[in-house]
């Protein structure tokens, strides 16, 4: 009896210790890509969220299949993961889709991989917009990524705010 209760307190602690290893976002069957409608620089804007409701974000410079955010860039801008096939609660007018790269099944939406970022604090925060003129929010009318090099054929604004990968 004692050796189980042991066991059972050793196999808490190490999934407590797991649960608070930085890196990429990983959800499992059952994953929710969800909507809200946020501020964006002074701007009412419908985003795409992830299950926490945390803003997800895309990079200019991937392509619909290679992530261009790896290692230190990885850690500020966690890739969205998913052990299965991302889904909606509601209707979106775009495509989600996993995709294989360097960091695993990541989700995307019109071709263009997703993103959080570590300076969004809380739930429906945009921070991340416009950093280093190359990343952005997912709207839900997000136009499908170009299949050359990088995603620079949808429409951004202009925030550039400098700083960032």
């Amino acid at each position: 009896m004692r050796r189980r209760v042991i066991t059972w307190l050793a196999g808490c602690v190490g999934l407590g210790l797991l649960a608070a290893l930085p890196g990429p976002l990983v959800y499992g069957a059952g994953y929710t890509v969800d909507t809200a409608t946020i501020m964006v620089k002074g701007a009412s804007t419908r985003v795409l969220t992830d299950a926490k409701g945390m803003t997800l974000y895309y990079l200019d410079t991937d392509t619909p299949t290679r992530s261009t955010c790896t290692g230190g860039c990885a850690k500020v801008w966690a890739p969205l993961l998913s052990a299965s096939a991302p889904t909606s609660e509601g209707r979106l007018p775009g495509k989600l889709a996993l995709v294989k790269t360097e960091h695993g099944s990541q989700v995307s939406y019109n071709g263009h991989l997703l993103y959080t970022y570590s300076g969004d604090t809380a739930p429906h925060q945009a921070n991340g917009q416009g950093v280093g003129g190359k990343w952005w929010v997912a709207t839900v009318d997000l136009k499908p990524a170009a299949s050359g090099s990088g995603t620079s054929t949808t429409q951004k604004g202009d925030y550039g705010s400098g700083g960032g990968w």
